[in-house]
């Protein structure tokens, strides 16, 4: 009997050992196992990439003098060159013939000065003359008028001292009728002479007034003439002009770049003529690197302007990159303009490289992954594992939690305090759908 129940019960506890078993067995595929940690203090780290462009720096024109013939361009739009390279070359010939125009022209300027001058003084030597006759004819109609006026003054004073002669007894001797024929005739002459005396006061008058105005005419400047000072301008240009074509023949009509720098525009072609406008563009290594980039409306949010970026290019980072310009684009995008004082050479118009932003927030007290965070519908949560006891021992299960998203990046979120603590197990990862209230098992860390 004693072995029955020996043998009974090693049967109950290989029973009760393959329960157990199936059940740990079961339990693998049906509870679900998590990934679990709290949730940490954590700065948001945001990091926007993207392909940028080498674009052109500081423009500046390569200026010749106009009207010479090219013979060779040796450089072409895009390439970079140093400082003292030869952009084009000019034809010789050519630019000597245009030195002795320039020099036929400027002595034809300077004979015309010449000839004008002595016109100008023989002019005035005319004039002076003229001044001076019509001053003395001035001084004499002047004399006239006073032996004029005076003789006829006199004459009239004469007619006058006659009647009163006559007045006084001259008419003794006479018959009545005599005497009144008389006394008429006297007074006849005096209204005679007094107009005679009027007429020479207005004939003088007027001729002393012709005179005067004879002697102003004869005074004014007369024409202004600026054709000496207008040649003396058109000398002056063409003798700097002179200039430029003669040191530009003394260094072998070569047209050379003056710095070092990327050639953007090539204005000028073999078998033409130079103009008077630029020659050649080209920017400077002076005005350092400018790159452009296109980011996402999404990243514009992260960039502001004076913000540092790496920039790599072929292997080789350089990180005195700076954010100078952000422009809105159609959609909400941004295009960014960014900048080095330095590394001109290094990106040559159109090359590309890759741009790094990094931004950092504040410490968020409550950071977790991103992966524990869930939506659906308009509702944002976690799920917490809490241990609970059960017939079967102490287990955990899943508790929804609503939360709120303060910001975000690709793999962490920061959560409005309070509504987690430190003792919380957050879910970061399961390998089975998950709902609230679901027993759970804790992975192995």
């Amino acid at each position: 009997m004693n072995k029955f129940w020996a043998k009974a019960f090693v049967i109950l506890l290989a029973v009760m050992l393959f329960f157990t078993v199936v059940s740990r067995a079961a339990d693998s595929f049906l509870v679900a196992q998590v990934s679990v940690e709290p949730f940490t203090a954590k700065k948001i780290e945001h990091i926007v990439s993207a392909v940028a462009s080498a674009e052109k720096g500081l423009e500046f024109p390569v200026m010749t003098e106009a009207g010479l013939l090219v013979r060779t361009v040796y450089v072409q739009e895009g390439e970079f060159v140093e400082a003292g390279t030869v952009l084009a070359e000019v034809d010789p010939e050519q630019l000597a013939e245009t030195e002795r125009d320039l020099r036929d022209e400027i002595r034809a300027l300077q004979l015309q000065n010449e000839a004008a001058e002595q016109n100008q003084a023989a002019a005035r030597e005319e004039k002076e003359k003229q001044k001076k006759r019509t001053q003395e004819d001035y001084e004499r109609a002047q004399k006239k008028q006073e032996e004029a006026l005076r003789r006829g003054e006199e004459e009239l004073q004469q007619a006058e001292d006659a009647i009163d002669s006559f007045s006084a007894g001259g008419a003794e001797g006479m018959t009545q009728e005599e005497a009144e024929t008389k006394k008429a005739e006297l007074w006849q002459a005096y209204f005679e002479k007094k107009q005679a005396l009027e007429d020479t006061e207005e004939t003088m008058e007027e001729a002393v007034t012709a005179a005067a105005r004879a002697l102003e005419d004869a005074s004014e400047t007369g024409t202004a003439d600026n054709s000496a000072e207008i040649n003396a301008l058109s000398i002056a240009q063409k003798e700097e002009s002179l200039k430029a074509y003669e040191k530009l023949e003394e260094e072998g009509g070569k047209i050379m770049a003056e710095t070092a720098g990327t050639v953007t525009g090539v204005l000028v072609q073999t078998g033409q003529k130079t103009t008077d406008t630029a020659a050649f563009t080209m920017t400077s290594t002076e005005g350092g690197a400018r790159l452009s980039a296109e980011i996402s409306k999404e990243d514009a949010r992260y960039v502001e302007v004076g913000d540092a970026v790496t920039v790599e290019k072929s292997g080789t980072k350089y990180e005195d990159f700076s954010v100078t310009g952000i422009k809105q684009t159609e959609g909400g995008a941004a295009e960014l303009t960014i900048t080095s004082e330095e590394h001109a050479e290094s990106f040559p118009m159109g090359e590309s490289a890759e741009i790094t932003v990094t931004k950092q927030s504040e410490v968020y007290n409550t950071a977790v992954p991103l992966a524990a965070v869930h939506t659906e519908q308009n509702s944002t949560y976690v799920y917490v594992a809490e241990q609970k006891s059960t017939v079967l021992g102490k287990q955990y299960f899943t508790r929804k939690v609503e939360v709120k998203i303060l910001e975000k990046n690709s793999s962490y979120a920061a959560l409005e305090d309070g509504v987690l603590n430190s003792e919380n197990l957050i879910v970061t990862d399961s390998d089975t759908y998950l709902q609230a209230g679901d027993r759970v098992r804790l992975r192995q860390q």
